[in-house]
């Protein structure tokens, strides 16, 4: 089909204007995208969302698109920026979950001490339930406020594996002190 070779040097010379149209495009380029996306996020589920939405939005400015496209070169370079768009939402995020655990932290310092000691019995044994590396992480993370990659080349690791870590460890916290500060979103 000629319509392959086009996509395969990426230069499709009209615009997709038909559903059948886009639905090759999308065959032809989602799965390579979606490993391409997944080697930024090393996340399923977020490579999957963030090539779905450069499909919708590829669909919804299709009209508005040049005729002698580069599909190929746009598709990835739109994937990149969204990976890129996604790791800016993650480190807003993760200033928020920083704060917020310090608010946590700050609460302690509340007058009455066997209250305190309890709460610092429940965080204890919340924090009992995370792997040693992932209390590591969290450690240098919110109590020393460390940068991801500060955190990798200390202990050795891969940035996002770091993420990986202090993610799934938000999780059992989340989980684990829910009752008691129903407000976090660590």
């Amino acid at each position: 089909m000629a319509r392959d070779k086009s996509m395969e040097n990426g230069t499709v010379n009209n615009r997709i204007t038909s559903e059948k149209e886009f639905e090759e495009v999308f065959r032809y380029y989602y799965r390579p995208l979606f490993l391409f996306a997944y080697g930024y996020v090393m996340d399923e589920g977020e490579a999957e969302n963030i090539v779905q939405s450069v499909f919708t939005e590829m669909w919804e400015k299709r009209k508005n698109l040049p005729e002698n496209l580069n599909l190929r070169a746009y598709l990835y370079s739109s994937v990149k920026h969204a990976c890129l768009r996604y790791f800016k939402r993650l480190q807003l995020l993760d200033e928020y979950k920083k704060r917020q655990a310090e608010a946590l932290i700050l609460s302690f310092a509340d007058d009455d001490i066997e209250d305190d000691r309890e709460l610092i019995a429940l965080v204890q044994k919340a924090l009992s339930q995370l792997s040693e590396q992932q209390r590591r992480i969290v450690e240098l993370h919110v109590m020393e406020g460390k940068k991801y990659l500060e955190i990798a080349d200390l202990l050795q690791l891969s940035e996002n594996t770091v993420r990986t870590h202090l993610k799934r460890a938000y999780k059992i916290l989340r989980e684990n002190l829910s009752c008691l500060f129903p407000n976090i979103f660590f």
